[in-house]
């Protein structure tokens, strides 16, 4: 019989093995390359703002799930390499080369490895599809989403398949590079043991934990609003305390057991604990990896209710159903047109104000970075803002606000905080744009009124003199005209505000298709200087099939109504973005975590045969398997899910200025609720895991 009708015998044998390395590689770069084919896709990347928030949250969220699904690639490579070696050194004691032996073994990992890539990467386009789909069937089905396959996505899902490709048959070659073939004959039953570990591990792994999070996060804030100093990027290290910490805390979980005042508790579960110890440093590796992938995977859970809340709260604050604002160059529809669409549609309009605002050149203060040091820089000119007249402010407020000649004060959202780059007393001088007159003006006080807050749109109240000495000579297109109406039973009222929003977007010209950040005099400061306005490359589609419109446009009505019930649908990409970058890391988790322990039961299996000559019932034995799981699933669960959500507040109260809105602490407990779905579909992946291990080693 030759060499290769041994091997081919001894395959057709363990094949379970092989299937066990196909079917994690297969998942890995399915998940991974799915992902890819979605997030790269031009519908995604059109969507996701270049340098946003969102978008470098996906990108860390997506290494996150990359590095997951390569460590649980090679773990289960390790694990297949642990049942090969006995029958490699088995071959290598009959006299069998190492040479020889290696080739054979690459030979089959090439097979395994190149199959399971190939298909994994065939099975990402349909699983992306269909992932896609249902999200269109049963969340939102909007112009923009659209599916769009992303070459680009493929390109990364073969990097990735390279990668783990590479990272395997280097464990492979070490593997056969072993010169002593009693190690290598053993290797199946060889321990990874670790030392007991002192008491306070596992509260020195919590503080540890806990500072590596504070110094990352909240000191970098702390010098920046209190010293005007950014810390250097090197600083960003200290997270890795995070890290050092969770895995003090897993040591400490896995290996730890005391006699303590309990000696009976200890004596009852003193198998359980040290056949984890006799584990113990794979198990904390896949512990670890688990607490990580629960934390990305909730990280981007945690931005759904983040987003929605925030702008539900936003149209709460609003006293005013319906508001929009445009340029007087522009002809917009009248005010007999829209009680004329309202009386077609059976609605009835309550309160109706229109109210003139006109623009300005203000100065202001331009903070920046030089090197690491904040550099606050006043500017005479820097930016155009909106006046309002005393008298106008009030008759659509119901306020009573006076204002002297030569104050003003600043129209705020309720849920408004002073921040760090924007404050609302930085204005003290105005400047006419035609007579180029600059006038003194002094900050009073802010007055918070939602109704007026618009992205991008700054809004000051003045005294009527100065409001209409600062009229005279202005153009058109430095006027602006807000309409502002409530109607009767407004939650029935979708269709009429839809209509005339659809109204005001085809009336709208090219003119002021621009986003909300959009400066005319910086974009004439640029002309002067020969520059092209950098923001001129962001062009706005002004369609009412645009359901990005509400993100970009700087004149988007604000109708509570069909705002608040378009809201998911505004969303949907993000939200669908997002909510599969959970779906992968739980697969993720799932998958590793099962493995773990199925292997459990593997390595075990004799040990329980044992036991039960011994004399132990199957309620111990299981008992003893339960200990052990529970440590799995329980503890990186715990610790990975407090993590993210320490860190989501902390970003909630360093963004707030050091405060928490309402509206934030309502997304809290959201995601709170989301740990808990989170901790039940562990639970069930438990369950699943408990009763295969209880197959195996016969207590079923």
């Amino acid at each position: 019989m030759t060499m290769n009708n041994v091997t081919a015998k001894l395959r057709q044998k363990n094949i379970k093995n092989y299937y066990l390395l196909l079917l994690c590689t297969i998942l890995s770069v399915m998940l991974v390359t799915s992902f890819a084919l979605i997030y790269f896709s031009k519908t995604v990347q059109t969507i996701l703002p270049e340098g946003g928030d969102s978008r470098k949250q996906a990108s860390m969220i997506f290494v996150i799930a990359i590095v997951g699904c390569c460590v649980f690639t090679t773990y289960a490579s390790s694990l297949f390499f642990k049942y090969k070696s006995r029958e490699f050194g088995i071959f290598m004691a009959l006299g069998e080369k190492k040479k020889h032996l290696k080739k054979v073994l690459l030979k089959e990992l090439s097979v395994v490895i190149s199959a399971a890539s190939a298909v994994g990467l065939v099975l990402s386009v349909p699983l992306s599809y269909f992932i896609w789909k249902i999200f269109q069937i049963f969340i939102v089905d909007t112009h923009e989403m659209q599916y769009q396959f992303s070459p680009l996505g493929f390109c990364y899902g073969m990097g990735f398949c390279i990668f783990v490709t590479l990272c395997i048959f280097i464990s492979g070659v070490k593997f056969i590079k072993r010169s002593n073939i009693i190690e290598i004959i053993t290797d199946s039953r060889k321990s990874e043991v670790v030392k007991d570990v002192k008491s306070w591990t596992g509260i020195a792994g919590w503080i540890i934990f806990f500072s590596g999070i504070f110094l990352g996060y909240m000191v970098p804030h702390i010098a920046v609003r209190k010293f005007n100093y950014r810390l250097p990027s090197i600083w960003n290290v200290t997270f890795l305390l995070s890290f050092v910490g969770i895995y003090k805390i897993m040591l400490y979980t896995v290996v730890h057991s005391k006699k303590g005042r309990n000696s009976k508790k200890y004596y009852r579960n003193i198998i359980s604990s040290n056949m984890m110890r006799f584990a113990g440093k794979q198990t904390v590796r896949n512990m670890c990896v688990i607490a990580f992938l629960i934390a990305g995977a909730l990280f981007a859970a945690f931005y759904t209710p983040t987003a929605v809340t925030g702008m539900f709260s936003d149209l709460k604050a609003r006293s005013i159903d319906n508001v929009f604002f445009y340029r007087q160059d522009e002809t917009q529809i009248s005010k007999e047109e829209i009680y004329s669409l309202a009386h077609e549609n059976n609605v009835k309009i309550t309160d109706y104000f229109e109210a003139e605002t006109i623009s300005l050149i203000i100065d202001g203060v331009r903070r920046d970075y030089v090197g690491n040091k904040l550099i606050e820089e006043h500017c005479e000119k820097l930016k155009y803002s909106n006046f309002m007249s005393e008298e106008s402010f009030n008759k659509i407020s119901g306020e009573e606000v006076v204002v002297q000649n030569g104050q003003y004060l600043t129209v705020v959202s309720k849920e408004y905080t002073e921040g760090f780059w924007k404050k609302s007393n930085d204005l003290s001088l105005v400047t006419h744009p035609v007579t180029d007159i600059t006038e003194n003006l002094a900050f009073v006080d802010v007055v918070r009124f939602s109704s007026l807050s618009f992205d991008g749109t700054n809004i000051y109240v003045i005294s009527n003199e100065d409001y209409e000495r600062l009229y005279q000579g202005l153009t058109e297109d430095k006027k602006h005209k807000f309409v502002l109406f409530n109607v009767e039973n407004p939650e029935e009222t979708y269709f009429f505000t839809k209509k005339l929003r659809d109204e005001i977007i085809n009336r709208s010209s090219e003119n002021v298709a621009i986003v909300s950040s959009y400066d005319l005099y910086k974009k004439q400061m640029c002309e002067e200087e020969g520059e092209k306005y950098w923001l001129d490359d962001y062009n706005v589609e002004l369609s009412v099939d645009n359901s990005q419109l509400f993100m970009d446009w700087k004149y988007y009505p604000m109708f509570k109504v069909v705002n608040s019930q378009d809201l998911i649908k505004n969303l949907a990409v993000f939200l669908m973005l997002f909510i599969y970058i959970a779906i992968i890391c739980f697969a993720a988790v799932a998958i590793i975590a099962y493995t773990r322990s199925v292997t459990i039961a593997i390595d075990n299996k004799a040990l329980f045969m044992n036991l039960k000559k011994l004399g132990a019932n199957n309620k111990y034995i299981e008992r003893s398997v339960k200990k052990q799981l529970a440590k799995i699933f329980i503890y990186p669960t715990i610790v990975g899910s407090t993590a993210i959500y320490l860190f989501f507040g902390m970003i909630m109260f360093a963004n707030g200025g050091s405060n928490i809105s309402s509206s934030e602490y309502m997304a809290l407990s959201i995601n709170f609720a989301i740990i808990l779905i989170a901790c039940a579909f562990m639970y069930s992946v438990y369950r699943i895991a408990l009763r295969r291990v209880k197959v195996m080693i016969g207590i079923h």
